[in-house]
């Protein structure tokens, strides 16, 4: 199958798909009449690699403007995505987005996975070796918020699923997940909790096994999507036949998910490299439009990247200006560094323009992109947030969670980014391990679907709508340490490359010179560094 197909970007008269482009005119579009400057300058932007972040903040700063200026950003936004990207068919030929719905054959059918075991009936949450549960994890919640981790509205949502275990069953929900074998997606708890779970993702034998051995082991089941037209799979033959590709099956998918017993929530945890994702939001968004006119018992859950650019609560304000304020060594190290670099260095978290006042409101502003990631990266994530928006203000239960650092494959494939996260714990941000990730979310989700003060909620009243961001925020303490990573790592970075480089030299030394003694320390300097590889 050609990988043009499906959910795409249009085409120049050359026949390039330029994601600059697409991005720019998205962009620009979403923003005139709110901040006519910004689009002009989206129109006219060069060198976009290295420049988005700025112009996603400026973007951010936008929709900070007032409740109706977010949502309005939003709603232009997604209906230039709407006109602007394309369903590229066999034959090359290019037709409106909105042709995605349009059911294909064979259409897909579903073979129902069911567990066995017992259901599970508390919030478990496996942390650095441990599986807390019941005060031990309330205490860890605590821990959390004394160290400026999580927002304390984390610490409130995940603790009130602990006192309710009530919450955790769910045996009368289906889960509709695209990316449902992602490494960030909360498929095993759900199914642990008794779900009934729509799983979307590639035909790839391996993942479907996985999913297939997790489910067999759970109280829940697990919907699985088989084209049609042929006989029914046996339980061996499942692997070789399931799944579907969103970019291309977004018709046979809203038919299939149309047909399920709901009520029903779905979920968007599907990524790819470069401009896939961007296809692949897109294509969430043609499929949840479907879905939408299908179904009135619909609710939405999207994972929001830590890296990316918030309003936050002034409060983390306050705690991270405050930090700033003492004088423990690597503070006063800092302090020092951004004052011989003539600020390049070690800025603060919250220097100048970091705190924004609207009509009614002040916020932080946080701008955590890391340019490693790619404007494709940013771009999707934009998509996703937007739809967030759009869709609790149409009044669908929208829940958000901004997720944490977290240690996936995805993530350490590119060796900056894993380097970055061992850096950035010298600042004050945690990095989590998958699994942890994985049932926090999950914990949050549920919240959100059975309290009914959750910002989730659209009866719930906000004073602007990123204020459903900051709700149960898990940003790894992004939000609150005292200096701007994007100005910390770099530096930390030549510090760590020099000081190995010194040590793998200080190793090269022979430990006995003839006529010299041992050189002090050399042994033990060796012996340390190979203990950490």
């Amino acid at each position: 199958m050609s990988v043009d197909l499906g959910v795409n970007l249009p085409s120049d008269a050359d026949g390039t798909r330029s994601s600059t482009t697409s991005a720019l005119t998205v962009l620009a579009a979403s923003v005139v009449g709110v901040d006519d400057v910004l689009a002009a300058d989206l129109r006219a932007a060069t060198d976009w690699r290295h420049r988005y972040p700025e112009l996603f903040t400026r973007l951010l700063i936008a929709e900070a403007q007032s409740a109706d200026a977010a949502l309005r950003v939003a709603r232009q936004g997604l209906a230039a995505a709407r006109e602007h990207y394309v369903v590229v068919g066999a034959g090359g030929s290019a037709a409106p987005l909105s042709s995605a719905v349009d059911a294909h054959q064979p259409g897909l059918r579903t073979v129902a996975v069911s567990g066995h075991d017992e259901r599970v009936r508390e919030l478990v949450v496996p942390y650095r070796g441990e599986n807390l549960r019941g005060l031990a994890l309330l205490r860890q919640l605590d821990d959390w918020v004394r160290r400026g981790i999580v927002e304390p509205t984390f610490a409130e949502a995940v603790g009130a699923v602990v006192r309710h275990p009530e919450w955790l069953d769910l045996r009368d929900r289906t889960f509709a997940l695209v990316g449902a074998g992602a490494q960030m997606g909360p498929f095993a708890q759900l199914v642990q909790w008794g779900a009934r779970v729509a799983a979307i993702d590639l035909p790839r034998p391996d993942v479907w096994t996985r999913l297939l051995a997790t489910v067999r082991e759970s109280a829940g089941t697990m919907y699985v999507p088989v084209p049609g037209g042929r006989e029914d799979p046996t339980q061996a033959d499942i692997p070789g036949r399931a799944g579907a590709n969103l970019l291309t099956d977004v018709g046979p998918l809203v038919d299939w998910l149309a047909g399920l017993s709901g009520p029903m929530t779905i979920g968007n945890y599907g990524y790819a490299d470069g401009v896939l994702f961007v296809r692949l939001s897109v294509a969430f968004g043609a499929l949840l439009d479907g879905l939408r006119a299908r179904r009135d018992d619909l609710s939405v859950t999207y994972l929001a990247t830590p890296s990316d650019a918030f309003l936050v609560p002034v409060s983390a304000v306050d705690m991270a200006q405050a930090r700033h304020s003492r004088q423990s060594p690597l503070l006063v190290a800092g302090k020092l560094a951004h004052t011989l670099s003539i600020g390049r260095w070690f800025a603060p978290n919250y220097g100048p323009g970091g705190v924004i006042e609207t009509p009614t409101e002040r916020f932080g502003v946080v701008s955590a992109f890391i340019v490693a990631q790619g404007p494709n990266y940013a771009m999707a994530k934009r998509l996703q947030r937007w739809q967030m928006i759009a869709t609790r203000a149409d009044g669908i239960l929208t829940s958000v969670h901004v997720a944490p650092p977290t240690r996936t494959g995805s993530v350490h494939s590119n060796p900056l980014m894993a380097e970055r996260q061992r850096l950035t714990a010298f600042v004050g941000i945690e990095t989590f391990d998958a699994p942890t990730t994985e049932a926090i979310a999950g914990a949050i989700l549920v919240h959100d679907l059975h309290n009914p003060a959750s910002p989730a909620n659209p009866a719930t009243p906000l004073g602007h709508p990123h204020e459903a961001f900051m709700f149960a925020a898990n940003p790894g303490g992004r939000w609150r340490v005292p200096f701007d990573v994007g100005s910390t790592v770099p530096l930390l970075h030549e510090i760590t490359t020099a000081r190995l480089r010194a040590e793998t030299a200080i190793r090269g030394v022979p430990t006995r010179i003839p006529g010299l003694s041992r050189v002090p320390g050399a042994s033990r300097l060796a012996s340390r560094d190979r203990s950490a590889d």
